[in-house]
């Protein structure tokens, strides 16, 4: 996870919102919907950007699950904007 990357390689999926990073995948969290054991993820699998908390989808479990979710979410209009 030691990676450094430019900024070019960010990319937000506009449907699910998960961040992705060269090849890693980040799920989003607003600061109010963090996972019970926050405190317990290493710093390195964080991202923090524009409001919301991305972890690394080797820290979280059943990650595959949660991106289904946040896309199928997103086609039911949880993710419109007021």
């Amino acid at each position: 996870m030691n990676k450094k990357y430019n900024m070019k390689s960010f990319k937000i999926n506009k449907m699910s919102g998960v961040l992705k990073v060269g090849s890693d995948r980040y799920i989003p969290y607003q600061l109010h919907q963090l996972p019970k054991k926050f405190e317990e993820i290493d710093v390195r699998d964080i991202i923090k950007m524009k409001g919301y908390v991305y972890i690394h989808e080797s820290a979280i479990k059943n990650s595959k699950m949660m991106i289904e979710c946040l896309s199928s979410n997103w086609m039911l209009g949880s993710k419109e904007k007021r």
